[in-house]
This record gives C-alpha cells, structure tokens and sequence, in this order.
C-alpha cells in the first residue's frame, strides 16, 4: 500500500481535493440553506459541481485506464518469466549434457532430469558433493574450460536472459529499487560471462552464476531456497 502511494500521491492528492470541495460546498449548503439561493449560489454551486466532476473523472479513470495498466504489467511481467524459465530450461540441459560429456554416468539428459534441475533442491541432490574431477559440479565445470557446445548454448540463453531483464527494467513495471538492481546486474553480468569467454579460471563467473541460479545461493545470504532472479520476477 505505502509503495503504490508513493507513486501514485499527486492522483491521491487531486481526488482528495475534489472530495475536500464537494465535501466542503455541500456542508456549507446544508449548514446554512441561504447559499443555496442567495448571491453566492453560483459560486457554490460551480464549487459543488467541479467537485463532483472531479471526483466522477477520476472514478472512470481508475476504473479504465488503472486496469489497462495492471494488464499490461501483468503480460510484461508473465511474458518476461515465460523467457526467463525457458532460457533456464535449456541452460539445465546443456549443465547435464557437458557434465555427462566430463564423465558423470549416473545424468539422464532427459525432461524428468530438467525439471529436478529447475528445483534448488534437485539440482543440489544431482550435482553437490563429489571429490573428483568427474564427479558432482565439476565434472560440468571442467567443460566450461573450452569452447564446447553446451558452453555456446549456455551462453546463448544467457544473453537472452540478459535481454529479458533489461526490458524489463527500463519499463515502468518495476518500481522496487532492490527489483530493479537484481535486473540490472544479472544484465551487466552476463556481459561480463560473455567477455570472459570459456577457459578454466574465465569461465568461473560463469559457473558461479549457474549455481547461484539454480541451487538458490549466494555469497552474502548462502542458501535462500530459491533462484534470486525469478523470484525477483514474481514478485512485480
């Protein structure tokens, strides 16, 4: 409620002036019934019927325009998530594919295989843990150390994230600065994964970001049990 006020005051204050007026104006009359027919009539009268007006304008205001814009926010919003989690999808199966290509045996490359991946949970059940280089998450970060094809689909459908955030940032969905600079630095940082390019010490940004997604981690917070990015999107 506080954040819609905040950017939503200057409607709050003219409606609250047109009820103040008609509020205002219709007391007076009942108060003192002379205004009604003596040489201030017009005047209160004018005062009572902008008010009134003012006061129905706003009505049909909110009542178009306001759901227009919770639709548009809505379709801006789901269609951005859409992208984001198909993007992720793909990311998940090309993580599985480079790790069974590093040596892992005990990856199916199949949908039952992705979706485990695309829970914290699962994905932390199918690649925490292991000791050697063909075994648990580094079977997959060995991979990144070349130039391979999982490494360029990551890639891809990072940029498409990266691409997806920045529109949603740069438009008036987003009026939450925390929101806002989650958007931005996955934008930002996905340029920088691009620039590093594939290499065992370039491509650690690159798998330090996979796991954040995916296994819903951070440096600051350690586990938070969800991907910090979508959740930042469900939350417009």
């Amino acid at each position: 409620m506080l954040r819609w006020l905040s950017y939503r005051w200057p409607d709050v204050a003219g409606i609250a002036f047109f009820a103040v007026l008609t509020a205002g104006s219709l007391l007076l009359s009942l108060a003192n019934p002379s205004l009604a027919t003596g040489k201030f009539a017009a005047m209160t009268n004018a005062a009572l019927a902008i008010g009134t007006g003012g006061i129905v304008s706003f009505l049909f205001y909110y009542l178009v325009n306001e759901r227009l814009e919770r639709r548009r926010r809505k379709l801006l919003r789901d269609g951005v998530k859409a992208t984001y989690l198909d993007a992720k999808r793909n990311i998940a199966l090309a993580v599985i594919q480079a790790s069974q290509r590093g040596g892992r045996k005990d990856l199916q490359a199949n949908v039952d295989t992705v979706e485990r991946c695309l829970t914290p949970e699962g994905f932390k059940s199918l690649f925490k843990g292991g000791r050697e280089a063909d075994e648990g998450f580094y079977a997959f970060e060995n991979e990144m150390s070349s130039q391979t094809s999982e490494y360029e689909e990551i890639v891809f459908n990072l940029k498409i994230m990266g691409r997806a955030a920045e529109r949603l940032a740069d438009s008036s969905v987003v009026d939450d600065q925390h929101t806002h600079l989650v958007l931005v630095r996955l934008s930002t940082l996905v340029d920088r994964i691009e620039r590093n390019g594939s290499g065992y010490d370039e491509s650690k940004l690159l798998c330090g970001f996979i796991w954040q997604i995916f296994a819903g981690w951070n440096i600051i917070d350690g586990d938070l049990g969800h991907d910090p990015i979508e959740h930042a999107i469900e939350g417009l």
